[in-house]
């Protein structure tokens, strides 16, 4: 059985992370018994234009075509999916975008609108082995755990097995056998404390985001999942990246490393044992939140070898802060700024997310003169400044529907029955309805911001 799994370009909005393999399609990888693992080939638009997948995709013709989907990249996903089904596959489809919009999809499949055989919505590992084995068995579907489908017309949704708190379904280390590092590696292009880095490898030692509800950041779209990886076989993960590969950047790509203290204490000594074991001590990456950094956390964060951060500073004013919910103030952001620089941490990217509900020119201003503190920190290496984009499954999508059905009926029919976005439309809307200044001044103080810290993270280019 030929196995294809596809992470397709993005069309719109953030670009693909330019230097590192999406860790989701190589857990599901990893996931297979090895009989299927030495047919399976990984196809990433990280280092694949997508001309060439669509190539790839129509010469090898795969029994099975396993497609990771964002809101970013569907419609591209799509295409890969009506090539797949032209050459007689079986089209699988799973990610953030399908977990979130299952029963709209299915509703277009039970239309026949989408070439789509089958979605897995949340983990993907309970579902994939058994939906390989049913395949080939000619066996029925409807025990496969995370599943759903179309069956003589009817509308299928298998029970689901999606844990949100203990150990990470995945007990296997880590397969990175179909990475060629060397081609992430030609991507990568360093710069500060990264700057003597050769090449990055990603590992993950939670999934998912801790908060939820009134805690959540309003823009973010990411599912409440706090489960981790086993120390042992984070352990052997990184053991792996550095003894087999020769990763000498290491990328923990966990939305929020910081959360959980004794979770980073763990990791930090299992780590000081891999790099005991190995003589070799690679820098490492990894996401935080401000409001978490403190002296204790920073212990863990050098024993590690953490010299870089990615942190979401989001906005220089308290009301914007609050606003998006969370959950931390300017101030905040500022002392950890100069904690992190007292220990030679760098914030490598800063995020900022402008337009949130309430803006005005003073927010904006706000923000303007918090950037011109972190140049006077001087640690901040790069900011990717960006419109609100209210994706679906964050509250921002939700207060957007909530508002259309008061005053835009036929949008809000619109939106709540697709699954295929303008994410500049989305901008668009969200602007008019929630924000107090132009579209076009939020993209100028964008472009403002970009004039005092570089950008760190390429945005396809929206307007």
């Amino acid at each position: 059985m030929k196995i294809d799994l596809v992470y397709p370009s993005s069309t719109c909005g953030s670009e693909n992370y330019s230097s590192e393999a999406p860790l989701g399609p190589v857990a599901l990888y990893t996931s297979l018994p090895l009989i299927y693992r030495e047919n399976t080939r990984f196809l990433d638009s990280t280092v694949l234009i997508q001309e060439e997948i669509e190539k790839e995709l129509i010469n090898r013709k795969a029994d099975i075509v396993a497609i990771s989907c964002t809101t970013y990249n569907y419609p591209n996903a799509l295409r890969v999916a009506e090539i797949a089904k032209n050459n007689g596959s079986f089209v699988v489809m799973g990610g953030i975008h399908i977990t979130h919009l299952r029963d709209v999809i299915l509703n277009k499949m039970q239309k026949g609108e989408r070439p789509i055989d089958f979605l897995v919505t949340g983990y993907g590992e309970p579902a994939f082995e058994p939906l390989l084995k049913a395949i080939e068995s000619g066996k029925g579907f409807f025990e496969i755990p995370n599943l759903s489908f179309i069956n003589n017309g009817e509308i299928v949704i298998n029970h689901q097995i999606n844990p949100r708190f203990g150990n990470d379904p995945l007990i296997f280390p880590m397969d990175y056998s179909e990475i060629d590092f060397n081609l992430y590696s030609e991507k990568f292009h360093p710069f500060g404390n990264l700057s003597d880095a050769k090449v990055p490898g990603s590992i993950f030692t939670q999934r998912g985001c801790t908060y939820s509800g009134s805690k959540k950041c309003s823009f973010c779209s990411i599912e409440k999942i706090n489960v981790h990886r086993t120390i042992d076989l984070f352990e052997q993960d990184l053991t792996n990246l550095i003894s087999h590969y020769n990763v000498d950047q290491i990328r923990i790509t966990d939305a929020d490393f910081t959360v959980n203290k004794h979770h980073m204490s763990q990791i930090a000594d299992a780590a000081e044992r891999v790099y005991d074991k190995t003589g070799i001590r690679p820098v490492v990456h990894c996401f935080a939140r401000a409001d978490e950094i403190d002296e204790q956390r920073i212990t863990h964060l050098k024993k590690l070898n953490v010299v870089s951060l990615f942190i979401g500073y989001e906005s220089g004013s308290n009301k914007m802060l609050h606003s998006m919910q969370k959950g931390m103030t300017k101030d905040q952001n500022l002392q950890a700024t100069k904690l992190l620089k007292k220990h030679g941490i760098d914030v490598i990217c800063g995020g900022l997310v402008l337009g949130a509900e309430g803006e005005n020119e003073d927010t904006l201003q706000e923000t303007l003169l918090f950037v011109k503190e972190l140049t006077k920190i001087g640690n901040t290496v790069s900011l990717v400044a960006t419109p609100l984009i209210p994706l679906p499954g964050s509250l921002c999508f939700n207060e957007l529907l909530k508002k259309l059905r008061n005053l835009n009926l036929v949008k809000y029919q619109e939106l709540l029955n697709s699954d295929i976005f303008s994410i500049e439309e989305l901008i668009e809307l969200w602007n008019k309805y929630f924000c107090n200044v132009p579209l076009k001044r939020i993209i100028q103080v964008c472009k403002d911001i970009e004039n005092l810290i570089p950008a760190g993270i390429k945005l396809i280019s929206l307007y």
